[in-house]
């Protein structure tokens, strides 16, 4: 009969995404760097993976590659515009460009990506401002903090094992939140700075090669 243990393992042995050089996070960001360069032009500050893949928490059943598209304060173009003339710029370059709430989905040689494109607030702080097509409004974020946290939690596996349950169950909210409530929900007793100030409680399991 199979442990407990081997189940969990096997579900993430089953679910781990391409490393190294299969990692989409390596090869992609070259392939559609220049598109993106043309586009914004001296606006460019930087083209990142930002979000599983960045943070550890990737699964192959249902990851898209997030890279975020750093832009200059002095960008002139309204978000909404910013996210317009990505889109168009993209369809020009013979992809096909889906305008989602604060991404634009593409295919690159067959791997799922979303760009997520965002304005730097100013030049002292990692602030940006990212546009929402639900509301035509906008939301600020510092993508480098959210990579920080959930990278340094050391509760990777346990979000990759709760990402297929919010599937299964047809839950719909962002993958963030259920990273923050994850690290919460098993964070040391008496911690209230995690991960940041208080040592590390064991891993609920011991995750196998």
């Amino acid at each position: 009969m199979m442990s407990e243990q081997d189940y969990l393992n096997a579900i993430l042995m089953r679910e781990q995404v391409g490393t190294g050089l299969a990692s989409p996070a390596l090869f992609v960001p070259g392939v559609i760097r220049p598109v993106i360069e043309q586009w914004a032009g001296r606006y460019l500050l930087d083209v990142t993976p930002s979000g599983s893949y960045a943070k550890g928490t990737a699964n192959k059943s249902g990851t898209d590659l997030d890279l975020f598209i750093s832009l200059s304060p002095d960008t002139a173009e309204t978000l909404s515009e910013v996210h317009k003339t990505l889109a168009a710029t993209l369809k020009a370059a013979g992809y096909q460009p889906r305008p989602q709430n604060v991404s634009i989905g593409i295919k690159v040689n067959g791997d799922a990506v979303d760009l997520v494109p965002g304005k730097r607030q100013n030049w002292l702080f990692n602030d940006h401002s990212l546009y929402k097509r639900r509301g035509d409004t906008w939301t600020k974020t510092d993508i480098s903090q959210h990579i920080a946290k959930v990278s340094g939690s050391g509760r990777q596996a346990e979000i990759r094992l709760i990402k297929p349950w919010r599937t299964q169950k047809s839950l719909e909210f962002p993958s963030f939140y259920l990273e923050l409530a994850v690290i919460k929900r098993l964070k040391p007793p008496g911690c209230h700075r995690w991960p940041t100030t208080c040592a590390r409680s064991s891993p609920i399991f011991a995750v196998t090669s």
